[in-house]
């Protein structure tokens, strides 16, 4: 696993609630950037999901 992806996935385990569409809209900024691949990205976008409460909130955080 890549450097940025780790970074990413501490931010997540240390976010608020409120936090996880700016980390998620980090996410998709990464991949585009080429920094994560397209599974650390959904692996990332998972566990967002999770820490949410599971339900696909990503229509709510503009992605």
């Amino acid at each position: 696993m890549n450097q940025k992806f780790d970074e990413l996935k501490q931010k997540l385990k240390s976010v608020d609630k409120a936090q996880i569409g700016d980390l998620m809209k980090d996410f998709e900024r990464a991949k585009e950037d080429g920094e994560i691949n397209e599974k650390e990205r959904q692996e990332l976008m998972d566990a967002a999901k999770n820490a949410i409460g599971g339900k696909d909130h990503s229509k709510g955080f503009g992605l």
